[in-house]
């Protein structure tokens, strides 16, 4: 135990400050002599001599007769000599004393406490290439595999000195990272994450950067993009009744759409009953062949009995005849129920978004059981927006037929489908995710969810819903900007304390004396991981410690170039995009 915290005791008022004094007074004057006839000796070797070390020398350099003590050596070559001596002897020492610094870290230093014996050494490149060769039956040798092949990058561990290994979750991990604006969620993660993916990726965003970037360095490209954020052409069209032939499915979809109706609280009593009301007109309408428009105009027609009539002919008779109550209910009940569907479903009112999602000649449909290779799906939609629900649906569709595939594989998907939830909170608010996040990891799936906060879950999800996501999350990371109080508490908790060692003085008789004592503290205080730099971020593994972990955004990987080119490109894409949208809407 060399270092310790606290105040440290003057050198005048140890008891070894005289004998020092004495050892320093007289021996600097002899090793401040000696280096200057050092450096005579040294430019004697050009041309001349000089005299011998001693007291000939010494009365020599203090008379200033230079001729007696360097005799036929020139005094400016000389002086010349000590300047580069003393210099380089200067920077010796200030290099000596940086480096030591830089290899000697404080007794609290937090880095160095959770790299001393970080257990992650099943995190590294290494265990996680075999573990891929376990999951992957593609795949043969684990010393020959790319990086995007092991697995998605986690970061670099930090550590005191030097570069500590990269770190990698498995192809059966699920990931919810915590990451304020700018603190490199999107630079770090959702970009590296989509561009390594070794096969289908689903990618959200409410921004055009992520597509940007990525979409012209993958395969197959598919954009739904209904509020125009990209401004590019609608490529395809997808029906979310397709396939719609059991009530849990219609419940589920309803789900996504009435989860978007603010309650903070969670006690709107309409929300359930116009859940029940959106799945029975969903049922009625794919039923019949019909799309979301009639369901649009059915909403309008509280009294209609034609969903009634086809829940029936379709033999759901059970659901009609909730229906048929839900109608015939008081009408202050039923105009409730009816308004909050509508509320729900408002984006059936934009014709701009329902084109998406309606039949459109010319245009491909989407099929989400056609979804493999290196097929990228990237859906966009504004903050809390119309479309958000569609983006729900889509993304569970998605997630559900590769279920569907992995099981028709034998369990597992290979190549594994990597989902990127970027803004989860915002615009894929899927109700049971917490749910799904024990068990898409064994399928093959790699849910990768980015949340702003852990309260902005609790807001999807309640207390119990985040609390089951958090617990099923095999690799957490928690970024720059976590201004939770709670959520920093609790994490200064996990992540530890450790043994500081700490020094206390005491005065008397002149003198000083030290003791040093050990005294326990956390690791990582809650200001400290709310005050963890940009590109940082702490990583919480099950079974493994914490670590602190340094991202490694796009710009700073072997792709730079390629991804630069591709976001320059795009942005003027997006430039003449805008240009041709707001022509045609001043053409209106």
């Amino acid at each position: 135990m060399t270092r310790s915290l606290g105040p440290k005791p003057s050198f005048w008022h140890t008891g070894a400050a005289g004998g020092w004094t004495v050892l320093i007074a007289c021996w600097t004057p002899i090793g401040l002599l000696w280096l200057l006839w050092a450096g005579a000796k040294v430019a004697s070797l050009y041309r001349g001599d000089v005299a011998d070390f001693g007291v000939e020398f010494v009365v020599a350099l203090l008379g200033r007769d230079y001729a007696r003590a360097w005799p036929g050596t020139p005094t400016p070559l000389v002086v010349l000599v000590w300047l580069m001596m003393f210099g380089s002897f200067g920077g010796l020492i200030w290099w000596g004393w940086r480096f030591a610094a830089s290899r000697w870290p404080a007794p609290d230093d937090p880095v160095a406490a959770l790299a001393s014996d970080p257990g992650v050494e099943n995190l590294t490149a290494s265990a996680t290439a075999a573990r891929a060769v376990q999951l992957r039956r593609s795949l043969t040798d684990g010393e020959r595999l790319q990086p995007g092949e092991v697995g998605l990058l986690l970061g670099e561990l930090m550590v005191p000195r030097g570069k500590g290994p990269a770190l990698f979750s498995s192809w059966e991990d699920t990931i919810t990272a915590f990451m304020a604006p700018r603190s490199g969620k999107t630079t770090a993660l959702a970009i590296p994450y989509v561009l390594s993916a070794p096969g289908p990726v689903v990618v959200t965003s409410n921004k055009a950067d992520l597509w940007a970037a990525t979409a012209a360095l993958r395969k197959k490209v598919w954009l739904f993009d209904p509020q125009h954020i990209a401004y590019q052409r609608q490529g395809f069209w997808w029906n979310p009744l397709e396939g719609l032939t059991t009530v849990e499915d219609a419940h589920r979809l309803a789900g996504h759409f009435v989860l978007t109706v603010d309650d903070p609280q969670k006690k709107d009593l309409w929300g359930p009953a116009a859940q029940d009301l959106l799945s029975a007109l969903f049922l009625a309408a794919a039923g019949s062949g019909g799309t979301l428009r009639q369901v649009a105009h059915w909403l309008d027609e509280p009294g209609v009995p034609t969903p009634i009539e086809l829940l029936s002919s379709g033999g759901f008779e059970l659901m009609a005849s909730s229906l048929q109550g839900t109608q015939h209910g008081a009408v202050e009940t039923r105009d409730g129920i009816y308004q909050t569907a509508r509320t729900a479903a408002k984006c059936l009112r934009d014709e701009e978004i329902i084109l998406w999602v309606t039949p459109q000649p010319g245009l491909p449909s989407f099929n989400p059981a056609d979804f493999t290779d290196a097929t990228t799906l990237y859906l966009l939609s504004k903050s809390r927006s119309a479309a958000s629900p569609l983006i729900a649906a889509l993304t569970d569709a998605a997630m559900r037929a590769a279920e569907r595939r992995a099981e028709r594989s034998g369990g597992r998907l290979d190549p594994p489908l990597v989902v990127v939830l970027d803004e989860a909170a915002n615009i894929c608010r899927i109700a049971d995710l917490p749910e799904l996040y024990s068990h898409l990891g064994s399928r093959g799936i790699v849910p990768v969810t980015i949340l702003q906060s852990y309260e902005q879950g609790v807001t999807v999800w309640g207390e119990p819903g985040m609390a089951a996501l958090w617990g099923a999350t095999t690799r957490k990371l928690i970024g720059a900007g976590v201004d939770s109080p709670r959520l920093v508490r609790d994490l200064a908790t996990l992540v530890g304390q450790h043994d500081v060692p700490t020094s206390s003085l005491t005065y008397g008789d002149g003198r000083t004396s030290e003791q040093v004592s050990l005294r326990r503290q956390d690791i990582l205080e809650p200001a400290a991981i709310r005050a963890l730099p940009p590109a940082t971020a702490l990583l919480l593994a099950t079974g493994g410690k914490p670590a602190l972990l340094h991202l490694k955004p796009w710009y700073r990987g072997p792709r730079a170039s390629d991804i630069a080119s591709c976001i320059q490109k795009a942005e003027a894409s997006i430039a003449a995009g805008a240009t041709r949208y707001a022509e045609r809407n001043d053409s209106y």
